[in-house]
């Protein structure tokens, strides 16, 4: 990602307003066709495709900021979501800066030089790595709920998040300080007045200590989240595939204990939190998958065209590509929220229909005994006062539930030992 901002695909098209390839470019020698082209290019893409995939990428994560903070999502999950979210709005709102730039030029001021030169890549590049280490803090929460659930229930589990949040923006602001000296802001004087452009700081960019930290960032924000998100998210999608297998094991055994007029009441179909782990697994999943596409052509850059010619019309070409498909990766995922979530698009129907956030509850079918639990799925199975009560050896209307009043039965020993949610 890092490498693909800083070699390939977020510094490119310059024009005789800023340079920062790696050799100066001399404008007597350049063909005026292949000027023009390259030129042509730089608009229609920065001019016409980026803004259109920033307004989308605006518009669809603060939808998915307003959604999940409705009461129908309070699990943990979706506290990193929402802290994802805000990233992908981060590197958003800093690409608009540089779709500016790139597509129509760069104000001749000071002060706009300064902040293309020494904050522009610090801030889109913090949010970039953010968004990172917000989903490997997701991927490491999904892998230890699944297969260690009972070591982190804990009260204080929602402040945790909350903290590991805020941590991962500290962090990707703290690796992406070193960028405010990779270009410097270069005055020129003619014969109009003086003009500002931006040049590549060489004597920090050539150094060995600039490459270490650029193999530095990449291990950090790349590799060993890659390794991470294919490593835990395999065993998290196996654990839920063998849980499937149970799961049509114990409805099987189940059947031969309940009479055919007899309702569902076991755990698995009582809690919508299985259902609701799975949907999270396919969203994650989906989401780590975006996030592969979107990085090979990034990373093919410095590999493809090793000598980086400015106005090599197919190297730009490849360039501008690289970037778009890149910026796609956070503005898609309205999308897949859409796709993979059943809720999510009920609750942004709701939203987008302007119904009261009194009848949300009224809408989802909550079963007996069921109510409200600000934990990691939002909706837990447990007994309502009402329903305790009317089940109590002193209550009169005691419910009587065929074989559920009876000794444990064989259906229920296999529910408790391959239950997944508590």
């Amino acid at each position: 990602m890092l490498t693909g901002v800083i070699d390939g695909t977020q510094l490119c098209c310059e024009d005789d307003n800023f340079t920062v390839g790696r050799a100066p470019i001399d404008v007597d020698d350049v063909d005026d066709i292949t000027r023009s082209q390259a030129l042509s290019l730089i608009w229609t893409a920065y001019g016409v495709v980026v803004p259109i995939i920033l307004a989308v990428g605006v518009f669809g994560n603060a939808a998915i900021l307003v959604v999940l903070s409705g009461p129908m999502f309070r699990g943990i999950a979706y506290l990193y979501l929402n802290g994802l979210a805000l990233a992908h709005i981060g590197v958003i709102l800093s690409w608009i800066t540089i779709t500016l730039r790139l597509g129509y030029g760069m104000s001749n001021n000071y002060p706009s030089a300064f902040y293309h030169a020494h904050v522009e890549l610090v801030v889109l590049n913090a949010f970039s790595a953010a968004s990172v280490f917000i989903m490997v803090c997701l991927i490491v929460d999904r892998y230890i709920f699944v297969f260690f659930p009972s070591r982190i229930r804990t009260g204080n589990v929602r402040k945790n998040v909350n903290s590991f949040v805020l941590s991962s923006f500290i962090a990707g602001f703290m690796i992406s300080g070193p960028l405010s000296v990779m270009r410097i802001v270069y005055a020129e004087q003619d014969g109009s007045g003086g003009s500002f452009t931006l040049r590549e700081n060489m004597f920090v960019t050539q150094s060995t200590m600039w490459r270490a930290y650029i193999w530095i960032m990449e291990i950090i924000v790349r590799i060993c989240p890659s390794i991470i998100f294919i490593v835990l998210n395999s065993l998290v999608i196996k654990r839920f595939l063998q849980l499937n297998v149970q799961s049509r094991q114990f409805h099987t055994v189940t059947d031969k204990f309940r009479t055919n007029n007899a309702p569902d009441t076991s755990l698995l179909s009582r809690n919508r939190g299985y259902k609701e782990e799975q949907h999270l697994a396919i969203l994650t999943t989906t989401m780590i998958l975006c996030f592969f596409v979107t990085a090979i052509p990034p990373s093919l850059t410095p590999i493809l065209y090793t000598d980086r010619r400015p106005l090599d019309l197919d190297y730009q070409t490849f360039r501008v590509y690289s970037a778009i498909v890149e910026l796609s990766n956070y503005a898609i995922y309205i999308l897949i929220y859409l796709v993979c979530s059943t809720e999510f698009r009920r609750e942004l129907l709701r939203i987008l229909q302007g119904k009261c956030n009194e009848n949300t509850g009224q809408d989802v079918d909550q079963p007996i005994g069921e109510i409200e639990d600000y934990s990691r799925h939002g909706t837990t199975v447990r007994l309502t006062p009402e329903h305790t009560k009317l089940n109590s050896p002193e209550s009169p209307t005691k419910e009587t539930k065929l074989e559920e009043d009876a000794q444990p039965s064989e259906a229920t020993s296999f529910m408790l030992e391959h239950r997944v949610v508590a």
